[in-house]
């Protein structure tokens, strides 16, 4: 006896076990068509992107926003706006205008050093003329050095920003 397909409900499943084969058999079909290699297409290889120090160089505009808690442990708001200037072999220099809860301090300068990993993550420190130091920041290069996301790594702190070349 050989096997007939009925449309006709068995034991109220109906067409279902019919449409879910249906559906999958496409889908498996797709998903072997999508890999199936092409003639005369190459693949293509991505590379992991390789830093140094010369990888963050040139001036950068950036901005920080934030909290810090202070030496008495209050909590204080933060957000600043300013420029850097990297010189591609570990040294930057920069002026910014800081917001400390209200409190405006502007054309505070600072200079600092910075180090860059090989996957582009790195850190920088830098000591302000007007609101001290040192602060210690932890970065990524993005966007093939054109921009940079910015973490403040001191204790307390809870300030990131973003800064893009110029």
């Amino acid at each position: 006896m050989g096997l007939i397909y009925s449309d006709k409900p068995r034991h109220g499943l109906g067409l279902v076990p019919r449409t879910m084969w249906l559906l999958l058999a496409a889908f498996l079909m797709a998903a072997a068509l999508s890999v199936w290699p092409q003639p005369g297409r190459t693949p293509s290889v991505v590379h992991a992107a390789t830093c140094d120090a010369t990888s963050l160089n040139g001036t950068y505009g950036y901005t920080f926003s934030g909290f810090f808690f202070d030496s008495s442990g209050n909590l204080n708001v933060f957000s600043s706006s300013g420029s850097f200037n990297a010189d591609g072999q570990g040294n930057l220099s920069g002026t910014e205008t800081d917001a400390f809860s209200g409190t405006i301090v502007r054309a505070a300068t600072y200079t600092g050093t910075y180090t860059v990993n090989s996957d582009c993550s790195g850190s920088y420190t830098t000591n302000s003329d007007m609101v001290g130091g040192p602060f210690v920041y932890d970065f990524v290069i993005t966007d093939g050095g054109n921009g940079v996301q910015v973490v403040e790594a001191d204790d307390g702190t809870n300030i990131t920003g973003t800064a893009r070349k110029q």
